[in-house]
Formats: structure tokens, sequence, C-alpha cells
């Protein structure tokens, strides 16, 4: 290459050009020999498939909205004997059991809640989904089929003991009031779910850690609002309270998490 008829080698041009080049490098504030350059090897962003969950949540809100412009006094009947549960309860009692259609609704409302309360905790707390095989809404489907179930054995069982020992109206009693705290955490878990599910961030831990306390607070409550209609039974020994308590509410748990652990490993 010549350059004003000199001849010049294109190595000499093309050192030239790269010491032109790395001198501007230099000269930038954010490139040059005492800036500490960081390489980060960047990891795959892998997206989880929430749509099944979204549809769901958007089906609970529109159901739960519609039953209360449905049965606008059914829900005040329902939170009066949940916030007074001393006062005028039989009356109350009357006007919620008669209210057939939103009394199914609520319990099935529950239990979906329950299962997508269920799903979400295993989804996100957990690495199932990633090492099992199974898909993603199948899971979510099992888990609202499973508390539907529990809840069904549940009620054929305390309706067999309160015919078979002739209290029925203990069981009565008891069967209302475990009901009515499920239409309300049914309703409460709701919020926790969304946010569970559709969240990010380290204070997610401590949104889980309210929604157990809840439940845990309302099966106390529970316990609480029975034990008057239960005390002449288990008056003469705790034991069989305690021998009750395992067998209806922590083995059904328990069993559901064994077969929740089987199928999924």
């Amino acid at each position: 290459m010549s350059s004003y008829g000199v001849d010049l080698p294109e190595q000499m041009i093309l050192a030239k050009t790269d010491s032109l080049y790395q001198s501007q490098m230099n000269a930038l504030p954010f490139w040059g020999p005492k800036v500490e350059v960081i390489r980060q090897v960047e990891k795959i962003y892998e997206g989880s498939n929430k749509t099944a969950s979204f549809y769901l949540v958007l089906l609970l809100l529109m159901t739960l909205g519609i039953l209360r412009m449905a049965f606008p006094s059914y829900f005040r009947y329902l939170y009066n004997s949940f916030m007074s549960p001393m006062s005028n309860k039989r009356a109350l009692r009357e006007q919620i059991e008669q209210n057939t259609a939103a009394n199914t609704a609520m319990n099935i409302f529950f239990c979906i809640s329950l299962g997508l309360f269920i799903y979400v905790i295993i989804a996100q707390r957990t690495d199932v989904l990633k090492t099992s095989r199974i898909a993603p809404n199948l899971l979510l489907i099992g888990s609202i089929v499973l508390s539907g179930i529990i809840y069904l054995i549940k009620l054929a069982i305390l309706k067999f003991i309160g015919w078979a020992f002739k209290m029925e109206q203990a069981t009565n009693d008891y069967l209302y009031n475990v009901f009515l705290i499920n239409k309300i955490l049914g309703v409460a878990l709701l919020p926790f779910s969304i946010i569970l599910a559709f969240g990010a961030g380290n204070w997610l831990n401590l949104i889980f850690i309210v929604s157990i306390a809840l439940g845990i607070i309302l099966l106390f409550n529970r316990y609480t609002r029975s034990w008057s209609s239960l005390a002449s039974f288990f008056q003469f020994s705790k034991f069989h309270f305690f021998m009750y308590f395992c067998a209806s509410e922590l083995l059904p748990l328990a069993i559901l998490a064994k077969f929740t652990y089987n199928i999924l490993l």
C-alpha cells in the first residue's frame, strides 16, 4: 500500500491502526487498563407456566363475587356467626343451613382454595415439579380433588359416629363449626395463594409463615367453638379427645402427605 508515493507495509498500517484504536479505547471512562472487567456467565432463565393457576384464581375471585352478590344475607349471617359465636347462635345457624345452594357452593370453594394453596406451597417451596414427571396442571387438580375427598370421608365418619353412639346433635354441632371455619379459611387463604403464586423475594417466607399461623389459629378456634357440644362426650377422658383429634385431624393430613410423596417421587 502506498501513501503519497511512499510504499508502506500492510503490517505497519495494521499495527498503527490497532494502537490508535487501543489508545482511544483506553481514554474511555469505563474501559481502560485500570478498569476491572467482570465476566459473569448468565444462567438460562427457566420460566414456569402459571396459566392454570392464573385462570383458577380469576375463577375463584369471580365465583366469590357472584356468590356475594347473589346471597348477600348469607354472607352477613356467616360473618356474624363467625365473629359472635355466642350471640343468637341457633337463629344464625338456621339461616345459614337453610341456604343449601350457597352452603354447597362455599364448601366447594373451600376445597378448591385449599387445593390451590397446597399446590402453590408444593410448587414454590419444593423441587417436586422439577424432579418429578408429573404435570403441574395434574398436580393442581389432584390437590383439589384430594382435599375434597378428605372432607367427604371426614363428613361420612362423623355422621356414622353420631349415629352409632346416638349423639347426632353433638356431631351436627361440631360439623357446623367445622364447615363454618372451612368457609372462612377458604376465603382467607385465597389472598395468600395469589401472593405466594405470583410474588417473588425473600419476604414470601413471612407470607408463608403468616398463612400457616392463620390456619392454626382457625383450627384452634374450631375446637374452642365445638367444646361446649363435645365436652359432655369427652368429659370423662381427655385421652379420648386426644385420640379423636389425631384420628380426625392429623391422620388424614398424614395420609395426604404420604400419598402425595409416593405419587410424586
